[in-house]
Order: C-alpha cells, then sequence, then structure tokens
C-alpha cells in the first residue's frame, strides 16, 4: 500500500470503525456496530495467550491485543484500541489475568511507531493440552 492509499485508508474508517467490545461476567463480545449482533464470544478460562502490538498508521499508531482462544487451530481474536469498548476491556483484563504487568500500554506505546509484540499471558497448560489433543486426532 503506498503513501497516498494509506492516508486515505486513515480517513474512510473514522473513530470506532470495528466491531464493539462489549464486556460479559465471563469474557467479551465483538458486536456488529450496526445491529448490535453478536459476530464473537470469548470467555477468560477460553484464551490462551495475549499478545500486544503497534500498528504503525503512518501519521499515528494503533495498539492492539491479539487473543489466543482455544485450539491453536482456531482463529485468533484481534482487538484495535480504536474500537469502542476498548477502554472497558483494558479494566477487565488484569481482573482475568493478574500476572499482565500493569503498565503494558504504555511499554507498548513506545517507542513511536515501532511494532513492540509483546507477549501479555500465556497458560502453558492450555496449549500443552491442545498440543496433546492434536496429537491424539492424528
Amino acid at each position: 500500500m503506498n503513501v497516498w492509499q494509506r492516508i486515505k485508508s486513515f480517513f474512510k474508517r473514522g473513530l470506532h470503525s470495528g466491531p464493539e467490545i462489549h464486556m460479559t461476567e465471563t469474557g467479551f463480545a465483538l458486536l456488529d456496530a450496526d445491529t448490535r449482533a453478536a459476530i464473537r464470544t470469548v470467555g477468560w478460562t477460553d484464551i490462551s495467550r495475549i499478545q500486544t502490538y503497534k500498528l504503525d498508521l503512518l501519521t499515528t499508531d494503533c495498539i492492539c491485543l491479539l487473543f489466543g482462544v482455544g485450539s491453536t487451530d482456531e482463529q485468533p481474536v484481534q482487538i484495535s484500541e480504536e474500537w469502542k469498548g476498548f477502554s472497558e476491556l483494558l479494566v477487565g483484563l488484569p481482573r482475568a489475568f493478574p500476572s499482565i504487568p500493569a503498565n503494558w500500554y504504555a511499554e507498548v506505546m513506545t517507542p513511536a511507531f515501532g511494532t513492540n509484540l509483546t507477549v501479555l499471558y500465556e497458560d502453558h497448560g492450555l496449549l500443552q493440552h491442545v498440543d496433546a489433543a492434536k496429537e491424539e486426532n492424528r
């Protein structure tokens, strides 16, 4: 994507474009911004890995979270800080995963325009269980 395409893309997407994040008692759901229909629900106990990284959007950065859910074959869930409900998710994360460092957001934010990929949480037990189940199915 060339520079002009990126600039046009940035202005087209608008604030909060994308799904809305809705917190539940057991995790969160992604809702269609127009219909409020559930696109995907994620339970805290189903999360095997949480990564954070930053996307360079030319003039700004966008911090994202990537949730590994269930089996390693299942598609991960990517969340953007620009989506409505992101701040509520930030409140819920340390409650569900107390081992996540309190300063992770500030750490991934600097330096500017660097990816800063960081693993915030990894459930080795769940990952090993999933790998063992895959071996049994072969």
